[in-house]
Order: structure tokens, then C-alpha cells, then sequence
């Protein structure tokens, strides 16, 4: 693709195929992801349809090259030996007439063979784009030159004006190839994790092969100093890993069997053993970087925006061309108005336009990546930057996700001796935190792990099962009140207390109770400060108490809070925000979070909650730091900066530099020249994009 209108045809093409849903083509990247029905068409019919419109496609894979310029280096510097004998004829040296010829030939139907070929795919296509621009520009100085050698000897010859235009259009491609090259540094420094080869165990021996010949299931063997190259499990030996690339943490890990390996990271002592479990892009390394590739690959609203005017944007420039002709010719100069209407033609070719915004999200989701934040869609840079609320969900977001029992209070009865199996019985069947920390407790103390039998889970409220003959109930006070059980001996003691409490009944008398306590991430407080000075509002959700949502919520100095939330009832919150007209973001980390991450205008989800969270999110914090919030929402401020800077830029120069051509002030090689650099200069002012993300504090100062 050379423009914008490149994609603006690409696009109008996959639209007309039965069964895509959408398609989002981008111009910085070189990339298109494509959301289709498998029932009415195929992968197949889609790459046909983009080769029908003019351009080759193929899969993306992990493997994939992100592109070489060495063959647009190869045409470039072809076309400037070629072109530089005709400097010396503009400065006066004499030149045959059949040299001119034949170096401006060559140029023309050579070196610009591939602008001639994008115009045909266009007039195919009956759509014009940049190359339909330079090819009508410079064969223009070349037909007429060519017509006045044999027909008016005496015109002025402008040979050189179509090679070095081609020239200068070709080195201007190849530096904003080579910019955008860099733009995705992001993105090639995770590829750069994965390491290409693997020592595995084949028949009792240790081989080194390819790491995408390996299969789950396989041995592998790590040294000292070696990238971890699978997701895997530790079957033999002991050591420490760097895992710093996924969780940001400098100290490394300790690894002994049984513990988990993820790929990317580094062994740093031991030798290991372990058994592949993920590979390729199922691992975390690779499921990073396919959320990078997609980000990549969408657009934000504002991008459209563009698209639409590109749309109109070259037919436009062929007209004022025309216009620009025929007044001059009408004014009695012909030969000036043809130079002035390539001058036209060239200074408005739409790169600058086109990579105005897609380079910057390219180089904001890969910056994003590096530092532990995946954005999964363009679209979420845009809306970022205007949260006004932001929903937190309590347990393993804002505390450390790991409860523990701090006491156990019988029932003053004592009516069940069996009360701790049977506790320990239904809490081992479910996988919700506060279960977990009830069934490691009981594990500790050797507690015997009562047999249970129709076990049954209310999300958000509790379990229940069959043991011994009578039916069990474990969960919170609200949800024994619910199913009949009598709590009156413990409820005023729940009410005053602000921990989490989680009775135990059987079908109608509470036995007794546990009481766990979660700890505050140490920088919360801090977090929802910075976010307060981004005039972005905070409220506490939580299924607990009101009195552990209250004590919790004045901690960290939220706005407000929500106690004895179910996930519908998150959700709801969420809806009624959005009907107001907030932008709302919501954060959290387990499967009852995921409705209303899905609601919300933007979800961040915990890089240490659930799969289905994850999902649902629209951005993840691989690191799970709620400090990346604040990083989410000025990469966003910073993001949205740097496209309308682009945009300005490239609208502006046009508006600006098409009146000066046309009205004969701009020669068509300072327009060749300025077309060049104003590509380039968009890009490069794109890839200053990491400075704002050095500190929160830099940016509030520099706002101030």
C-alpha cells in the first residue's frame, strides 16, 4: 500500500464479500484484521478479493518478517545514478539530447514501473491514489519533453524534472520505510524474546531442534544463562528465573517441581526440567504478542475520520491539476501550466495523511507492551483520555488477592462435630478466593476432607452440597439468610466486624464461621490520588460487606463504594454510568468481573485474573499494578497529542502548499522534495512518543 486510498480500496473491497462482519485495514502497519463468518466465505476468498483489488496478502504468523527495504534501497539508489548525470545538464553542461533520453527513460519505465502499476490497479478499480499522482505528474514532464525534442526544439526540456521527481519520491519511500521500521521496535523486541531453538528429550537423549517443531507435552531442558523457550511445568531440579519481561518485578522467582515457566523469561541459576505446556502463540510471550499485532492492526475513530477525506482527497487534487492547466494555458502559458499542474499533483500526494495516525498507534501499543500494558484495540487510546469514572473491583485488585483465615468461631451449640470436614469439603470444590483461602487453612491443619456430593455454586454468594446425609451451606451471611438458615446467634457479631466473614450452616442452624482478611496493594492510595489529579472519579465495587467496603473504600480514599455487589449488578452500574453520558472504565481480575469489563467504555483487567476476565478486558496490566492505569490514560493523552500534531500537520501542508503550486511558486522538484520530508517528518515526530510515559510527574508539570 502506498496511502491512505490504499486502504480506503482494500476495505471497500472486503466489504462487498457475503459474510464479513468488518475489516480494519492499516496503512502504518501493513496490516488487516478482519472479522468474517466462516458459513458464507473463507480466508481463501478474502486474500482473492484483496488480489482483485490490486494487492498480494497473506496470513499473519508468528514467524512473519515485518518487511525488507532492501530492494526499495536497491530501486532508489539505481534511480539516483541515473538521474544525477541529468543535475549537471540543469547546470549548464552540455548533455546529447539522446543521453537525456535514454537516463530519463530508464528512470521513468523502470525505477517507476511500480508507480505505473499501482495506477492500473487503480483504473481497474476505477480509484485513484498516490501512485495515480506521480505516474500522471511525471509522465506529463516526460510525454512533453519527449514531444518537444521532436516537435519544438527551442521549448525547455524537463527530463530531469521526471527522474529526479521519481528519484526523491523513491528515497522519500525507502526513509519513511526505514521510520517505520523503527516504529515497531515495540513489537519486534518481544519477538526478539522467543528463543528460536529448544533442547528437548528424544528417547532418553538431548537434542537441540527448533522450538516450532516442539509439541505439548515434550521434555525440555534449560541451563543457566538460557531463555525459557515454552510455557511449561517443572518436572526435575531447582532454580531462580528473571520473569521481569511479564511481571516487572527485578527479584527473580523461585522455581522447584511443580512450579510454573513461562517463555521469554530468563533461567538464572539451576538447571531445569520442565514439561511443555503452551507453545508457539498459546504461550503468554505469544498471546502478548498477538494482542500487539491486533491493536495494530485496528483503527481509532479519528483515523476514519482521515480515511473519509483521503477518500475524496485525490480526485480533488486531479481537478485542481486540471484546473491549474487550463488557466495558465487559457493565460497563453501552456508549458508553466503544466509544470505548475505537476507541482500540484506531486506536493499533494496523501502519505503524510495517511500515516498520520496509524504509525502512532503502532509505536503506542508496542511502548504499551514494553511496559506491561496490552492494548487490544485502537479504538481504546481515543476513548482513554476521556474516562471521567473508574470502577474497582475489591478483592485481588485493589488487595492482594490472598485471603487468609484469621480466625474460626464455633457455634456456642456445637451442634455438628463435623463442621471443619465438611467446611473443608465444599470450599475444595470451588475455585472463588475466599474458598481457596478457606481450603488452604483447613489444608495446613490437617483437617480430613469430608466426601460432597450435589454441589451446587451461586456466583458471587456461595456453594452448597450433600454430606453425611444433610445438606451444607457455605457462603456469606446474606446468602445463608437466603437460603432459610437462621443466623441471629452471629449477626450482631458479623456487623461489627469488617473483616470478611463466610458461615457455615446446615439446612436450617448456622454452625459457625471464618474470619479472613485480604491486605491493601501498598500502592492503591497513591494510585487513585494521581488519578484524582486527572479529574477521573473512583468508586469501590464489591460483593462483601458494607462494612469491608467502607473501611476499604476510606483507605484508599475512593469517591464512593458499592457493597454486596453480584456481577449483574456491576454490570447494571456500569450501563447507568454510560447512560449519563461518563466515559467509564472498570478493573478487575476474576470471572465475576467479566460482564460488566465487557459493559464498561473501557475494561482493564489484572494480567493475574482469570482467562474469561482477560477476554472481556479491553486493555490488560500484565503486571497487575493498578499504577498502569495512570500509564494507560497519559499514554492515551499523549497518544491523542501526537495524532492531532500529525493530522494538523498534514492537512495544513496541503491546504498551505497546493495554492502555492498551483499559482506557479513552487517548482515541481522542491514539491518532490517537501512530499519526502513531510512523510518522514510525521513519522519521526511519532516515535517521540515514549517521553511522556517517564513519569507521571513529568507530564503533570509539563501540562502545568
Amino acid at each position: 500500500m502506498h496511502c491512505a486510498s490504499c486502504v480506503q480500496k482494500i476495505e471497500k473491497s472486503l466489504s462487498k464479500i457475503d459474510g464479513v462482519i468488518k475489516s480494519s485495514v492499516n496503512f502504518g502497519s501493513g496490516k488487516a484484521l478482519i472479522d468474517y463468518d466462516k458459513r458464507k466465505t473463507s480466508e481463501r476468498a478474502i486474500i482473492h478479493a484483496i488480489s482483485e483489488a490490486g494487492y498480494s496478502a497473506h496470513r499473519m504468523d508468528s514467524s512473519h518478517s515485518h518487511g525488507s527495504s532492501s530492494a526499495l534501497a536497491l530501486q532508489t539508489l539505481v534511480s539516483l545514478a541515473l538521474s544525477i548525470p541529468l543535475a549537471f545538464h540543469m547546470l549548464g553542461a552540455a548533455l546529447p539530447i539522446w543521453l537525456q533520453i535514454t537516463l530519463a527513460t530508464a528512470v521513468q519505465f523502470g525505477c517507476g514501473f511500480s508507480f505505473y502499476v499501482g495506477t492500473w490497479r487503480g483504473l481497474k478499480t476505477f480509484s485513484a491514489n498516490m501512485d495515480t499522482l506521480v505516474s500522471l505528474g511525471t509522465t506529463a514532464a516526460y510525454g512533453y519533453s519527449l514531444f518537444s525534442v521532436f516537435f519544438s526544439p527551442t521549448v525547455h526540456l524537463y527530463f530531469e524534472t521526471s527522474a529526479f521527481l521519481i528519484s526523491f519520491i523513491l528515497l522519500g519511500k525507502f526513509l519513511e520505510a526505514k521510520a517505520k521500521g523503527r516504529a515497531n521496535e515495540g513489537m519486534r523486541s518481544l519477538m526478539q524474546l522467543q528463543p528460536k531453538k529448544a533442547r528437548v528429550m528424544i528417547n532418553g537423549e538431548v537434542k537441540e531442534v527448533s522450538a516450532e517443531s516442539v509439541k505439548r507435552g515434550d521434555f525440555f531442558l534449560i541451563r543457566p544463562g538460557e531463555k525459557i523457550p515454552f510455557d511449561g511445568v517443572v518436572e526435575e531440579g531447582a532454580s531462580s528465573v528473571d520473569e521481569s519481561m511479564l511481571t516487572g518485578e527485578s527479584l527473580p522467582v523461585e522455581k522447584k517441581i511443580g512450579s510454573k515457566v513461562f517463555a521469554g523469561t530468563v533461567n538464572q541459576q539451576g538447571a531445569l526440567r520442565a514439561k511443555a505446556v503452551e507453545i508457539g502463540d498459546t504461550t503468554a510471550l505469544g498471546v502478548i504478542m498477538r494482542i500487539v499485532e491486533q491493536a495494530q492492526a485496528t483503527k481509532a475513530p479519528i483515523q476514519r475520520v482521515a480515511d473519509r477525506v483521503t477518500g475524496i482527497f485525490v480526485p480533488v487534487v486531479l481537478l485542481i491539476a486540471l484546473l491549474t492547466l487550463g488557466i495558465w494555458s487559457f493565460a497563453g502559458e501552456p508549458s508553466r501550466g503544466l509544470i505548475n499542474a505537476i507541482a500540484v499533483l506531486v506536493i499533494a500526494c496523501p502519505c503524510a495523511l495517511g500515516l498520520a495516525t496509524p504509525i502512532v498507534i503502532m509505536v503506542a501499543t508496542g511502548l504499551g507492551a514494553k511496559v506491561g500494558i496490552l492494548i487490544k484495540d485502537a479504538e481504546v487510546l481515543e476513548r482513554a483520555q476521556k474516562i471521567k469514572t473508574l470502577l474497582i473491583d475489591k478483592t485481588g485488585t485493589v488487595t492482594e488477592g490472598k485471603l487468609e483465615v484469621k480466625q474460626v468461631i464455633w457455634s456456642k451449640r456445637q451442634s455438628d462435630p463435623h463442621f471443619l470436614s465438611v467446611a473443608f469439603g465444599l470450599a475444595s470444590l470451588s475455585d472463588h478466593p475466599v474458598a481457596k483461602a478457606v481450603a488452604n487453612h483447613l489444608d495446613k491443619q490437617k483437617i480430613f476432607s469430608e466426601k460432597i456430593s450435589g454441589f451446587l455454586s451461586s456466583a458471587g454468594k456461595g456453594v452448597e452440597g450433600k454430606a453425611l446425609g444433610k445438606t451444607y451451606y457455605l457462603g456469606s451471611p446474606a446468602y445463608l439468610k437466603e437460603m432459610g438458615v437462621d443466623i441471629s446467634e452471629f449477626e450482631s457479631e458479623w456487623q461489627q466486624r469488617p473483616e470478611r466473614i463466610v458461615g457455615l450452616a446446615s439446612k436450617w442452624e448456622c454452625l459457625g464461621f471464618f474470619i479472613l482478611e485480604d491486605r491493601l496493594k501498598p500502592s492503591v492510595k497513591s494510585v487513585v490520588e494521581h488519578l484524582h489529579r486527572l479529574g477521573i472519579s473512583v468508586f469501590l465495587l464489591t460483593g462483601d460487606r458494607k462494612e469491608v467496603a467502607e473501611r476499604v473504600a476510606a483507605e484508599i480514599g475512593a469517591d464512593g463504594f458499592k457493597a454486596e455487589f453480584l456481577p449483574e449488578h456491576k454490570a447494571e452500574q456500569v450501563r447507568l454510568l454510560k447512560k449519563k453520558g461518563e466515559v467509564t472504565a472498570m478493573v478487575g481480575d476474576g470471572i465475576n468481573d467479566s460482564p460488566a469489563l465487557a459493559e464498561a467504555d473501557i475494561g482493564f483487567a489484572i494480567g493475574a485474573g482469570t482467562d474469561v476476565a482477560m477476554e472481556s478486558a479491553s486493555v490488560v496490566l500484565v503486571k497487575s499494578d493498578l499504577a498502569d492505569i495512570e500509564k494507560t490514560v497519559l499514554l492515551a493523552k499523549a497518544t491523542l497529542r501526537k495524532i492531532h500534531q500529525n493530522l494538523f500537520f498534514a492537512f495544513g501542508y496541503n491546504c498551505l502548499l497546493i495554492p502555492i503550486a498551483a499559482l506557479g511558486f513552487l517548482n515541481p522538484l522542491i514539491a518532490g522534495i517537501a512530499m519526502a520530508l513531510s512523510s518522514i517528518s510525521v513519522v519521526c515526530n511519532s516515535l517521540f512518543l515514549s517521553l511522556p510515559l517517564n513519569s507521571s510527574q513529568t507530564y503533570y508539570n509539563h501540562n502545568s
